[in-house]
């Protein structure tokens, strides 16, 4: 493979990728931002798949030069003066070039019966007459008569747009009369965007008025950007056009003859080349401008996910503060436990010996433990309660923000996105029940002598992992208060209770174990509530932009290396 080639192979392969990093951007965050970028996105894949990647896949084919221009510039009588027949026929009911007028040499008539255009043929949705004739000039060039750029029908200004996009030269007619007219500079400054070559020729110029009207036109167009400083203006004088073929004497065109066959002739390669360097240049002005919507969204979408996160982990943080405060449980249900174990009695019996202890487990748990049961059920249901109140905070928080956002407000019309989920408080209770199994096995587990082994059966496993699950909703880190009061009361007896049975050390580290996993468990009933939101937010990310980025980076580089 030649070193052109495979530089040409690595640019359509670049140029493949991109549109497929491109092609499944969609928006749906801000409507304001969404139709810019579905806008771009379709121009840089149209771009792509119907000019750039067919045209460096035969870089010998025909220069494919547009006639473009308003309503009665003298485009249609221009193509008949060349051809010196009637190939496009003008007329007096604008507009008068309804479709596409493709004249072409005979030998390359097949490339444009299909296969041109998507869309595009003579029998296509959008029908294209094909003349060809066996003239020299058209060996390396096809001329296109297109519909008027300032046509009253939409479709005709559509289709003259994509023609000139796929365009290896725009050949610019306008007349002496309405050369300053607004709306053929907008397309010519796309066309010069798009560093497409071009070649303007100014039409009906009356007698002893050409060099004026040529200082101003060429002024005009340095003025907006459009033409060089070695470009010039080409014009026909204002005479009579043939009525029987539409045309003007083959001299009065012959300059812009001449031009034409140099550009489809010794110069084809070179005008390719500059409309597909043009071409590829302009779809990464536009990628990039693509790319820079994508950040835009997904910076929004990353505020509205941080401010989802926000608001469930700020719920959190009161779990734990009440945690840490022993408030976590009211006060009454530590109270009934209060009294159910008898905590002035515990503290003596602890202070008189392992004898009183047991005596006084065997009074308080021994036949009853159905108490201790009791008083764990209520703290459970105390704590799936919560947890499910403190989920319906965050998600009316979240759901309140996302009300005054365009993009995300219509998934809060409705009442369910504005408290917990359904299936919350039965995750609540999953987690909660597993947790406090979750105490049995690691009293079990904690690696106990026989004597204490034997010290934690005669009480109960049960029963001791209640005492340790008060102690953990109890423990209140030294802050004082009413509530906390009685907190502070149950919380020190069941670590006495704690510290008699294991030790000091390894009470304190599984009352510290304990709480640790119960707000893991907390924490991921929150998250699993809060991921209805962020679920929401990911169907509506485009991309992180990286892949885009990367794609239009391969694109800049094939492109800076590939030569003709």
């Amino acid at each position: 493979m030649s070193p052109e080639l495979a530089e040409t192979t690595q640019l359509r392969a670049a140029l493949h990728h991109l549109t497929e990093a491109v092609a499944p951007i969609d928006l749906g965050l801000d409507p304001a931002r969404r139709p810019a970028a579905a806008e771009l996105r379709d121009d840089i894949v149209w771009s792509i798949n119907e000019y750039a990647i067919a045209r460096l896949g035969d870089l010998d084919a025909p220069v494919v030069a547009v006639l473009i221009g308003s309503t009665g510039a003298g485009k249609s009588t221009l193509m008949n003066s060349l051809a010196g027949t009637g190939v496009s026929m003008p007329g007096a009911v604008r507009p008068t070039t309804r479709h596409p007028i493709v004249w072409c040499h005979q030998s390359n008539a097949h490339r444009y019966e299909s296969g041109f255009l998507t869309g595009y043929g003579p029998d296509a949705a959008r029908s294209l007459e094909i003349v060809p004739m066996l003239d020299p000039m058209l060996e390396g060039l096809t001329l296109v008569d297109a519909p008027d750029i300032d046509s009253v029908e939409e479709v005709h200004r559509d289709i003259a747009e994509e023609l000139l996009a796929a365009a290896d030269l725009c050949v610019f007619v306008t007349s002496a009369q309405r050369y300053a007219d607004s709306v053929p500079w907008e397309i010519l400054k796309a066309a010069a965007r798009r560093n497409l070559p071009l070649l303007f020729v100014l039409n009906r110029v009356p007698w002893g008025a050409q060099a004026e009207l040529v200082a101003d036109f060429s002024r005009r167009l340095r003025s907006a950007g459009v033409m060089g400083d070695r470009d010039s203006v080409m014009t026909i004088d204002e005479q009579t056009v043939a009525g029987d073929w539409g045309g003007l004497p083959g001299h009065a065109v012959a300059h812009v003859r001449e031009r034409l066959s140099n550009a489809g002739g010794g110069s084809r390669r070179s005008t390719a080349e500059q409309a597909v360097r043009g071409a590829v240049g302009s779809l990464l002005t536009k990628t990039e401008a693509l790319s820079n919507l994508v950040d835009a969204e997904n910076t929004d979408l990353f505020r509205l996910e941080e401010l989802t996160r926000s608001a469930y982990a700020d719920q959190m943080r009161e779990i734990e503060d009440a945690l840490r405060q022993g408030t976590l449980i009211r006060g009454e249900v530590l109270a009934r436990w209060q009294n159910f174990i008898g905590t002035g009695e515990l503290t003596k019996a602890l202070a008189d010996g392992a004898t009183r202890v047991r005596g006084w487990a065997v009074r308080v748990f021994g036949g009853v433990g159905e108490k201790s049961e009791k008083v764990g059920s209520e703290a459970e249901h105390e704590l799936v309660n919560l947890v499910s109140r403190r989920a319906d905070l965050a998600a009316n928080a979240v759901a309140s923000a996302w009300e005054l956002q365009e993009g995300t407000a219509a998934y809060v019309r409705s009442a369910s996105l504005w408290r917990h989920a359904p299936e919350t408080p039965d995750r609540a209770q999953q987690v909660v029940e597993d947790w406090i199994s979750g105490l049995s096995r690691m009293i079990e587990a904690n690696g106990m002598g026989k004597k204490r082994f034997a010290q934690v059966a005669s009480l109960g496993v049960n029963a001791v992992a209640v005492s340790l699950m008060v102690t953990v909703f109890a423990y209140t880190s030294g802050i004082t208060g009413t509530e906390v009061g009685i907190a502070a009361g149950a919380a020190a007896a069941q670590q006495k209770l704690l510290e008699h049975l294991f030790g000091s050390a390894a009470a304190k580290s599984l009352a510290e174990e304990a709480r640790a996993d119960l707000i893991k468990a907390i924490a991921s009933v929150l998250e699993a509530d809060a991921d209805r939101f962020l679920s929401l937010l990911a169907d509506l990310k485009p991309s992180d932009g990286t892949e885009l980025d990367a794609a239009a980076k391969k694109v800049r580089e094939a492109l800076r290396a590939w030569h003709v």
